[in-house]
């Protein structure tokens, strides 16, 4: 099995890269369908789509990498007043708070709503491509989200018995 410190590093390292070719052709997209609005006076339908499609995917993406790096946005104000085995209690409760809803929401609702997606047969009508992979997403950052939180718990757990802050 692999060392949890090089699985994340590698994990944050692909999910970057994913995140940085999904930007790209984000603004490339962008750039074409105002070009095509503006100057040829004729944008195609499917550049709007695909903008929606590359949007989501960024956002849930770069979710996870902000999870992965505790850069998520987080209220401390309340949390940095408390003595540190509070605050260690505090995030072990945060953790096991995405945990639970990443595995309920995102993986569980995801999976469901892909599946009904799919089965129904649902196409996005400029793309031609089944919608269902359009939500694919929901269940892929959820299954890391998930998977990182799991981390994050089992090492707030190790710093209970540790002295200083936990992260």
């Amino acid at each position: 099995m692999m060392h949890h410190g090089r699985f994340h590093r590698a994990l944050v390292k692909v999910l970057s890269a994913l995140c940085a070719v999904l930007f790209a052709a984000l603004v490339l997209d962008v750039l074409w369908g105002v070009f095509t609005r503006q100057v040829l006076n004729d944008q195609p339908a499917w550049t709007d789509e695909l903008a929606r499609f590359l949007l989501v995917w960024l956002a849930l993406l770069g979710g996870v990498l902000a999870y992965a790096d505790d850069r998520h946005l987080g209220v401390d104000v309340l949390v940095s007043r408390l003595d540190p085995a509070a605050q260690r209690i505090a995030l072990l409760v945060s953790h096991l708070g995405v945990f639970g809803f990443s595995l309920a929401v995102l993986v569980a609702g995801g999976v469901e709503l892909f599946v009904s997606r799919w089965e129904a047969g649902q196409m996005m009508s400029a793309l031609d491509i089944r919608k269902a992979w359009f939500y694919l997403v929901l269940p892929l950052a959820g299954s890391l989200i998930t998977l990182m939180a799991g981390g994050k718990v089992i090492r707030s757990l190790k710093s209970f018995g540790e002295r200083g802050e936990a992260r």
